[in-house]
């Protein structure tokens, strides 16, 4: 695997620093990153968390998973196994800098890899970091068809979690 100091460049389907997979490229450094990683696996399945709560300006854009991922972990707090802060206490090869997708980047997750066969995906829907501006649901994505909804974000409702980095 290529350092992530490197000068070198990733392509979309690339293995990773960490050994995910790369499904998505900026084009070049900005802000201190330019790729996404998709971890190589899932970490399993969990609930969303803090189903009454409005988070109130989660983003859904390409980049915007990292500021939601901190947003719901300043409500969630300590509690363990919820989706983002499974993803914030990940670490796999020794890169602990993870986070829960956006509703845009879980969809380039499903473009640039699932289609396409890799990264070990489940037939099933997986969390994004993104409220669907209703304080109870936030977007989920189905990884069979890939088709975007919402989801109740109570402990009733379980879905996937992939994490993603930025680098």
């Amino acid at each position: 695997m290529k350092p992530e100091n490197s000068t070198e460049q990733y392509r979309i389907e690339d293995r990773g620093p960490a050994g995910g997979f790369i499904f998505y490229d900026k084009g070049s450094y900005s802000e201190g990153w330019r790729y996404l990683e998709a971890a190589p696996n899932d970490i399993g399945s969990a609930d969303w968390g803090v189903s009454v709560t409005s988070l109130s300006g989660t983003g859904t854009a390409i980049g915007t998973g990292d500021e939601n991922t901190n947003k719901i972990l300043n409500i969630v707090g300590s509690e363990t196994g919820r989706a983002a802060a499974l993803c914030a206490t990940f670490n796999i090869n020794g890169y602990n800098n993870w986070f829960l997708p956006s509703k845009d980047e879980l969809n380039l997750m499903y473009e640039n890899l699932k289609k396409k066969g890799l990264g070990n995906f489940t037939d099933d829907w997986y969390w994004s970091s993104s409220e669907d501006g209703n304080h109870s649901h936030a977007w989920g994505q189905s990884f069979i068809d890939g088709c975007q909804g919402n989801y109740t974000k109570g402990e009733c409702y379980t879905g996937y979690v992939r994490a993603v980095r930025a680098f």
